[in-house]
C-alpha cells in the first residue's frame, strides 16, 4: 500500500513573488483612489465657495457715485435747480401781457428818499422822488391840476410843517408823460424852516427831532420816509 505524505509541500518561490507583487499593486491602487478622492473633494469645496461668492450681491458703495453712473448728472440737477429759481424770479415780475393796458394817476408808484438819515444842525436836507409807471400804457398827467410836491411832517405830532410848493413853484408843472415801464426822478432842498400856503415871510426854524417825508403827485402819496434833525 502506498501512503501520501500529509504535510503540504511548499510551492515554488515564483508563485509567492507574484502574490506579493499583486498585493503591492492592489495596495497602490487603493492609495491612488484615496488620493484622487481627496483631491476631488477639495476641488468641489473650492468650486462651491467660488459659486457662493459669485452669487453674493455686489457691495453697494457709500458716499460716492454708483458704478456706471455719470458725474454729468450733477450739473444737470444744478441746471434744473437754477432753472427753477429763474422761473420763480420771473414769476414775481408781471409779464408784458399781464400788465395793465391803461394808466391813470393812481397807477403810478411813487417813492420818497432822503440823502441822509440824520442831519447835523448846519446841514440842509435834500429830498428825492421816484415816479414809476408799471403799466403797459403811457400815463398823461396834468401837473398843474395834480401838483407834484414834497411834504414834511413832524413825527411826534403828525403835523405838516413844510412843503416845497408853499412858497415856490413846483419842481415840475404842465402836462407830463410818464412812459410805460419807466421811472422819472425829481428832487428838492429844504431850508429847515416851517411854511404854510401864503405864509412865506419870517419863517421859523423847526426844532430838532424826528420827521417824515412824503413825495406826492395829486392825491397819490408815497410811503413815509423818516429822518432826524439835530
Amino acid at each position: 500500500m502506498t501512503y501520501r505524505n500529509s504535510t503540504p509541500q511548499r510551492l515554488p518561490e515564483k508563485y509567492y513573488q507574484r502574490r506579493r507583487i499583486a498585493a503591492v499593486v492592489a495596495l497602490l491602487a487603493v492609495i491612488a483612489l484615496l488620493v484622487w478622492g481627496l483631491s476631488a473633494f477639495a476641488r468641489s469645496g473650492s468650486g462651491d465657495q467660488q459659486a457662493a461668492e459669485s452669487s453674493a450681491p455686489a457691495p453697494t458703495s457709500v458716499g460716492g457715485p454708483v458704478p456706471g453712473s455719470s458725474e454729468s448728472e450733477k450739473p444737470s440737477e444744478e441746471k434744473a435747480t437754477e432753472s427753477s429759481k429763474e422761473s420763480t424770479t420771473e414769476s414775481t415780475e408781471p409779464k408784458a401781457e399781464d400788465k395793465k393796458k391803461s394808466c391813470s394817476l393812481s397807477d403810478l408808484e411813487i417813492s420818497a428818499h432822503t440823502d441822509q438819515a440824520t442831519y447835523a444842525p448846519d446841514t440842509q436836507p435834500t429830498f428825492y422822488m421816484t415816479v414809476k409807471n408799471p403799466t403797459s400804457s403811457d400815463c398823461e398827467i396834468d401837473l398843474d391840476k395834480d401838483v407834484l410836491r414834497f411834504e414834511v411832517y413832524n413825527l411826534a405830532t403828525n403835523k405838516r410843517v413844510w412843503s416845497d410848493v408853499d412858497c415856490y413853484d413846483p419842481v415840475q408843472t404842465g402836462k407830463e408823460t410818464f412812459e410805460a415801464g419807466k421811472e422819472r426822478y425829481f428832487e428838492a432842498a429844504w431850508s429847515r424852516t416851517a411854511s404854510a400856503p401864503g405864509a412865506c415871510s419870517n419863517r421859523p426854524a423847526v426844532e430838532p427831532g424826528g420827521y417824515f417825508l412824503h413825495a406826492v403827485v395829486g392825491d397819490n402819496p408815497s410811503q413815509p420816509q423818516t429822518f432826524n434833525l439835530r
